[in-house]
């Protein structure tokens, strides 16, 4: 759907009229139990259900106008529920009549008591289910418009990110993280090189994003911005998803992200605990040994895992490693 559609609609919801109200009724929970319970509502709820499947709104109304109250009332929060029960996914036709449905206020309400309170609630709450399936119906356009903008390799990522207000852009990082892995190879590259590929100074999404675009498109120059980025939560949470992975692939990354200083002895920990080590990462911590600066750190992991017959071996052989400081983990 053309994102001026998808405008039209959303503006055509927020100027839904307001209907008019009748003077609220008391109604007693046993009552409103037996009329849930009601066979024929069941039997109603059912025929109009048809009505939308078929999305003929005007059937829908009317056959709803036609009803009684309290039957009516009952009927509608039955409807709703149903829709929501079974997610059904509304038209646009359909969406602005469950708006409609939210914007009238419930005839019948039930008195709450409790110690030293009473409160009023609607018997047959139909406006809630509907302002619920209004929420969720604008969610899953965005999503809709997100993917095809995604396939169509429209997308620009910085614009797209960065428009509107703080709390739209935690709503479109979170879609776009949900969403990534659901994206052709074509459409998730056509996302990545807009970060890989271009040089990117002004602006960058978080870490998150970062993360998961890494993980679905496992590409070697997502990995290598993320570590680049300032360390946190997400790039810690990475670490333990590739080394629970523990593929070559994953290992490869590990190491690579100890050019982050703060990543670095956290990556070296979960390097250390695979037993037995990989030659690839033996020989990449060889090469960590070989630094005065980093031998104690990696040796001091490594006998923290049991591999210290291994590092008595790299003492008395002939590797290149500071093993003076090895000897002094060992000690």
């Amino acid at each position: 759907m053309q994102q001026g559609m998808l405008s039209s609609l959303l503006l055509s919801l927020s100027l839904v009229t307001i209907p008019m109200t009748a003077p609220a009724k008391e109604m007693q929970e046993s009552v409103v139990e037996q009329w849930l319970q009601d066979t024929q509502i069941q039997t109603k709820v059912s025929e109009l259900l048809e009505y939308v499947v078929r999305d003929e709104v005007d059937s829908l109304k009317f056959s709803l106008n036609r009803l009684a109250l309290p039957q009516q009332e009952v009927v509608r929060f039955r409807l709703l529920e149903k829709l929501e029960q079974q997610d059904v996914i509304l038209t646009p036709r359909m969406a602005l009549f469950v708006e409609s449905q939210s914007r009238i206020t419930p005839t019948y309400q039930v008195l709450e008591r409790g110690e030293g309170y009473e409160f009023t609630v609607p018997a047959f709450n139909f406006p809630a289910v509907a302002s619920r399936l209004i929420k969720r119906w604008k969610q899953d356009q965005s999503t809709l418009e997100f993917v095809l903008q995604a396939e169509r390799k429209e997308l620009d990522l910085s614009q797209w990110l960065t428009a509107g207000t703080s709390q739209q852009t935690q709503a479109r990082e979170a879609l776009l993280i949900r969403e990534l892995d659901s994206l052709s190879p074509g459409a998730l590259n056509a996302l990545t090189v807009q970060l890989t590929q271009i040089d990117v100074t002004s602006w960058l999404p978080s870490t998150a994003v970062i993360a998961r675009l890494a993980q679905v498109s496992q590409d070697q120059s997502m990995y290598d911005l993320l570590w680049r980025m300032r360390a946190d939560y997400n790039s810690h949470a990475e670490l333990e998803r590739l080394a629970e992975a523990g593929d070559a692939f994953s290992l490869q990354q590990l190491m690579n992200s100890t050019v982050n200083p703060t990543l670095k002895p956290y990556a070296i920990g979960l390097l250390t605990k695979a037993n037995p080590l990989s030659p690839e990462v033996k020989q990449f911590l060889i090469t960590k040994m070989a630094l005065s600066e980093e031998a104690t750190l990696v040796a001091r992991e490594l006998a923290q895992q049991g591999h210290q017959s291994w590092l008595k071996e790299l003492v008395t052989g002939n590797y290149q490693v500071k093993a003076r400081q090895i000897e002094q983990v060992l000690q």
